[in-house]
């Protein structure tokens, strides 16, 4: 695992799959700026390699036919243009993992923004968790654990992905650029905690950061700005600035040391608002709810105003006059 703060993680299921204690059925949230997508994908073609050690061999048929792309007992299921995942798909797949191992070792299958499977589906997916056949594994990828069905969330095994410290963060991150970091850049780096490959691809340029989102919705939050007006083409960045904003709030809440903090230019803004309005975590995790429940409603259901509805989220934010 190249990551080093996956490392300890990596070497943990490693242990428990040498041991036969390892399990069939795994959750591993989507964080995707912490490394989540290339530590599962390293897990599912370690799990489908012939003659595994530490990692997948990279050289044994199956992991040929994995590089390919052409694996026959290796299936990828995720939710196209932020649609739900149906009934049917999941049939299809659990239909073909009950099938004999095309290549004689396992069956993986990978489930990609798997909050997004209907209720249906997800009880459809219920029987093939509780009586798997020899050698399966069931990975599922949600954004949030909370937001898959309870009985899904019990048959599983979730995965804690460590993250790691400043420090660290800034240490790799000297290592991959190749250089120090200036005063400006470790400033933007820190609005990254917790997500340092987005970090890094923000300092190479590749990325645009939510920064400015946040800071808009900070001053409308806080003082008495106007409330952006968001459109069919930018809402889900101001949907995302909004999770982020709350979960900076919560953190102030919870009295996280400032300089782990996201957003620190806002910091002392939010403080001021907090305590004048009384705000309770109660409340802005209510709030926070609201948006997951606006992410989860526009992937399901088409037509939507989305813009307006998200405006009418924020106005809850300024409940007390």
């Amino acid at each position: 695992m190249s990551l080093p703060w996956l490392r300890e993680s990596w070497r943990q299921v490693v242990s428990d799959y040498q041991q036969q204690r390892f399990g069939h059925a795994h959750c591993i949230p989507a964080r995707e700026g912490l490394g989540a997508e290339a530590y599962t994908q390293a897990l599912a073609h370690y799990l489908l390699c012939l003659q595994p050690t530490q990692r997948a061999c990279g050289r044994c048929k199956s992991c040929l036919l994995v590089q390919s792309e052409t694996h026959p007992d290796y299936y990828v299921l995720r939710s196209e243009d932020n649609r739900a995942i149906g009934v049917d798909k999941i049939r299809e797949l659990t239909q073909a993992l009950q099938q004999t191992a095309s290549q004689h070792g396992a069956k993986v299958a990978w489930i990609k923004n798997a909050e997004r499977m209907t209720t249906e589906a997800a009880n459809a997916l219920l029987k093939t968790l509780e009586e798997p056949t020899a050698n399966t594994y069931i990975i599922l990828s949600p954004e949030r654990t909370s937001a898959l069905l309870p009985t899904i969330r019990s048959r599983m095994r979730l995965h804690t992905l460590n993250e790691p410290s400043w420090p660290e963060i800034e240490a790799w991150l000297v290592q991959q650029l190749g250089r120090s970091l200036t005063p400006e850049e470790q400033l933007r780096s820190q609005q990254f905690l917790g997500a340092p490959l987005h970090a890094l691809a923000a300092l190479k340029g590749e990325v645009s950061d939510n920064i400015d989102y946040v800071g808009r919705l900070a001053q409308a939050c806080c003082v008495d700005s106007k409330w952006p007006l968001p459109t069919k083409s930018d809402w889900a960045g101001w949907l995302d600035a909004s999770e982020a904003w709350l979960h900076e709030l919560i953190r102030i809440k919870q009295r996280v040391a400032q300089q782990r903090l996201r957003f620190p230019g806002s910091y002392q803004l939010a403080v001021d608002w907090l305590q004048r309005e009384q705000i309770t975590v109660a409340e802005i995790n209510a709030w926070l709810a609201l948006c997951y429940n606006l992410r989860k409603t526009t992937s399901e259901q088409a037509g939507l105003n989305v813009p307006l509805l998200l405006q009418q989220q924020w106005l809850q934010w300024k409940h007390k006059p």
